[in-house]
């Protein structure tokens, strides 16, 4: 299912940050183009079959159910953490988020569909954070930027927000009309400019922190 090779693409990005590898490095240590490992973990192309075992093969310490289902520790010499971090969590929004407003997912019930993850201490505070899909807001902003959200009642029209509307959320460039918000693209030339209706808007969320993999 494609919701779980986004799960694995994001515990390949973990594995990378953790080696200190850049996916230069990481794609000549599993023996793969860049070219290639730069589609998948792009989410361009479906992940192909070997590539787990080219990843396993590369770091033999690697446990291959936590690579591929996600369960127990990543190596197999950590060990399961007996306690609760103290420093809290922050909800990560699925990847498939469509339809619910925001506040469901970050302090509603369907924060259970949410990844926990320790709170990043070194950004301001934040509600939730959630990896970017497409390429409509580079180069500022690029598809698969992991990016840090708070809601906000000040609007700096012209800033970039994520609306809360009844379509899913928008993040855009953001300008106020009378009756509706005009949401812009840095990507202009491929994803034009288009209108959102004032009463199907329920929140402006401002990004307050970006991580990158390079």
């Amino acid at each position: 299912m494609i919701y779980e090779e986004d799960l694995m693409r994001e515990r390949v990005h973990v594995l990378m940050h953790r080696e200190g590898l850049s996916q230069l490095e990481f794609s000549n240590k599993i023996g793969r183009a860049q070219s290639n490992v730069s589609q998948i973990m792009r989410g361009e192309r479906h992940i192909p079959r070997g590539f787990a075992a080219d990843i396993m093969k590369a770091f033999p310490n690697l446990r291959k159910d936590w690579l591929v289902l996600g369960e127990g520790t990543m190596f197999v010499d950590d060990k399961e953490p007996d306690f609760e971090r103290p420093s809290g969590t922050k909800p990560r929004l699925p990847r498939t988020l469509t339809e619910g407003h925001l506040t469901e997912y970050f302090e509603g019930e369907k924060r259970k569909l949410c990844q926990e993850k320790p709170i990043i201490r070194q950004f301001p505070e934040y509600d939730f954070s959630l990896f970017l899909k497409t390429d409509r807001m580079a180069p500022y902003y690029r598809r698969g930027d992991e990016l840090f959200f708070k809601k906000t009642s000040i609007k700096e029209w012209g800033n970039c927000y994520l609306l809360d509307t009844n379509e899913g959320p928008k993040f855009k460039k953001v300008y106020e009309g009378k009756d509706v918000y005009k949401c812009v693209s840095y990507n202009r030339e491929e994803y034009p400019d288009f209108t959102i209706p004032k009463d199907i808007v329920f929140g402006f969320y401002k990004c307050v922190g970006i991580l990158r993999i390079l």
